[in-house]
This record gives structure tokens, C-alpha cells and sequence, in this order.
């Protein structure tokens, strides 16, 4: 019986191709708009903070977008570890699992 690291995953069979380039530009770009905001923040707080809309300022704003974010984080975390179960690797799936099940406690927290 060979053993396997369970973090690891292994590679698909089909070339992406243009795919990963398009990939690769949109992280880029993403990257650039983190760091200009993350500039802004330094250079001029009150700046970035007048790019916020109106609806932003609202009470209660923060907690649906916290909201928000858990569901959005749980749910990417529950789409990887199928991903990953799919490909035979069960105990990276597991830990992704209770990494997910681990989140949701917040939610009383936030909401």
C-alpha cells in the first residue's frame, strides 16, 4: 500500500489552455486594485472612505455584508472539498469540511 499526502491533488488531464492566461490577467488586475486601495488607505483614509455609497453607512450594512462573506466562504470551502472528494483524495475533502463546519458558529456572532 503506497501513501498518499492527502493535501495533494492531483493535476486534471485537460490543458486549459487560454483559460489559465485569462486566469492569470484577472488575478493580476485584481492585485493591482488591492494595492491601489490599500495605497489609497495609507495616503488618504478620508479619500477611501468617501468612495463609500450612502446605502453603506446605514446601520445594520456591516452585518449582511459579514453575512454575506461567511455564506460566501462556506460555500466555496463545501464546492472545493466535493471538488476534491470527486478526485478519490477523502481526507483533504474532511478537513475542508470542518474547516467549513468550523465557520458556521460565527453566523450567531455576525447576525
Amino acid at each position: 500500500m503506497t501513501h498518499r499526502n492527502p493535501l495533494t491533488v492531483e493535476p486534471a488531464d485537460v490543458d486549459d489552455g487560454p483559460s489559465t492566461i485569462l486566469l492569470g490577467i484577472t488575478v493580476a488586475l485584481l492585485g493591482v486594485l488591492v494595492l491601489a486601495f490599500a495605497g489609497l488607505a495609507v495616503l488618504s483614509p478620508v479619500s477611501l472612505i468617501s468612495l463609500a455609497p450612502e446605502w453603506f453607512t446605514q446601520p445594520g450594512t456591516a452585518r449582511i455584508i459579514a453575512a454575506a462573506a461567511l455564506a460566501a466562504a462556506i460555500g466555496a470551502l463545501l464546492y472545493q472539498a466535493v471538488r476534491i472528494a470527486g478526485r478519490g483524495n477523502d481526507d483533504a475533502a474532511t478537513w475542508l469540511t470542518l474547516g467549513a463546519l468550523l465557520m458556521v458558529p460565527w453566523f450567531s456572532v455576525v447576525v
